[in-house]
């Protein structure tokens, strides 16, 4: 059986339209290397996006993330701890949280993420919070 991995930031945004217009979508002008300020900013060389989720919310509060934990892919392998991960963090301020999905085996895609250390850089809109390695039962 496959395993999966999740990596998972938190960050700031002036706008819904800046996280998902200006931030999230891919730069195909340069069609050699399309890339994401995202990509960028987290470091990452490549991702597939199909892989994505990013959420928009006013208020980024732990009650407000338990409340759309349904939402969420695969959310019972992973969520409690990503709760207990966030209890360290401050969150004011922060209005949004992305979800990138990796799997490794036949199917792989975004298999990069088991060896994803998190950021280098600070001073980003994005925060990396959190990486969890499961399997489904």
């Amino acid at each position: 059986m496959p395993k999966k991995v999740i990596c998972v930031w938190i960050g700031t945004f002036k706008s819904e339209n800046e996280l998902y217009q200006n931030y999230l979508n891919f730069d195909y002008e340069n069609e050699d290397d399309p890339k994401s300020k995202f990509g960028k900013d987290a470091e990452l060389e490549y991702y597939d996006e199909d892989f994505m989720e990013s959420w928009w919310l006013e208020d980024i509060s732990l009650n407000n993330l338990i409340e759309h934990k349904d939402n969420i892919l695969d959310s019972e392998y992973f969520f409690e701890e990503l709760i207990a991960e966030l209890k360290h963090w401050n969150l004011t301020n922060k209005n949004s949280i992305t979800f990138l999905f990796g799997e490794d085996g036949e199917h792989a895609t975004n298999d990069m993420l088991f060896d994803y250390n998190g950021m280098k850089s600070k001073d980003k809109p994005i925060a990396f919070v959190f990486r969890k390695e499961y399997e489904l039962k």
